[in-house]
């Protein structure tokens, strides 16, 4: 079996032991994404993995004012609001099925299948890519669940390094495209706890990753999974500014911090 399935079938297994842990009363909670509840996240991954499967959503009339700001978030509402006729114990068997299918599809793919281009949320890219985004997009939403639930946990391991490693893969677009570190700048940034990472950013024509920088205009210090939450937006950066050490330009520092969401 390949790396990136058998690595996308442990989230669904820690998912699973997750959602297996949510209380009746807790699945009509807001979560802290808006407009979603704990059961809408769920339903967002199933229909994911039930349209990869070649699956539509029922066919329903969404709110007219809604604005999408794409196809994507249209589609990713319909299913949303499809399986709200679900009770939460048919959510969490319609779940297990879901998965059940898309392992029985994944056991059996070919290295061809997994090479072969194809729509991925960056653009064109083998299949295997799409997974890799896959476990990425599953591991942030058990966090959505934990934070919601206070249930913390699974914050080291094989999937927080893979989803560590997608975040890595666009710091150059953070730092450059988002934060605007001038030319000349650079930046250190020290990830503690439960994944442990140094990436040394220098802007000369682009952001870009080297190995080390002799004097960074600044240096941000902070545990991996405030850093998760604050690269997918899903933290407040002035609600978390006592849990990050700053040295260096202090004003270059926290227009990091305050542009870190590279995803929503």
């Amino acid at each position: 079996m390949d790396e990136v399935v058998s690595t996308l079938f442990v989230e669904w297994d820690a998912l699973s032991e997750l959602v297996h842990q949510i209380h009746e009363d807790q699945w009509l909670q807001p979560s802290q994404l808006p407009d979603w509840t704990n059961f809408d996240i769920l339903a967002h991954i199933i229909g994911t993995e039930r349209f990869l499967s070649g699956e539509s959503p029922s066919a329903l009339d969404l709110p007219a004012d809604r604005q999408y700001a794409n196809e994507v978030a249209r589609l990713n509402d319909q299913w949303i609001q499809s399986l709200r006729r679900l009770s939460p114990s048919e959510l969490i068997a319609h779940f297990n099925e879901t998965i059940s299918l898309r392992k029985q599809a994944l056991t059996s793919i070919t290295d061809s299948e997994l090479d072969a281009l194809g729509w991925t949320p960056i653009g064109q890219a083998p299949f295997r890519r799409f997974l890799q985004i896959r476990v990425f997009d599953c591991y942030v939403h058990e966090q959505d669940l934990r934070r919601s639930l206070n249930l913390p946990g699974h914050t080291s391991g094989v999937i927080a390094e893979s989803s560590m490693d997608e975040v890595e893969r666009a710091l150059g677009y953070i730092i450059g495209k988002q934060a605007r570190l001038p030319q000349g700048t650079s930046v250190q940034l020290c990830i503690v706890g439960g994944v442990q990472r140094t990436w040394n950013v220098a802007v000369n024509e682009r952001a870009q990753l080297v190995e080390s920088l002799a004097q960074p205009t600044c240096a941000l210090r902070l545990d991996s999974n405030l850093f998760m939450a604050l690269a997918c937006g899903r933290v407040e950066p002035t609600a978390v500014a006592e849990e990050i050490n700053i040295e260096g330009d202090q004003r270059l520092a926290q227009q990091v911090v305050k542009n870190l969401a590279f995803t929503i």
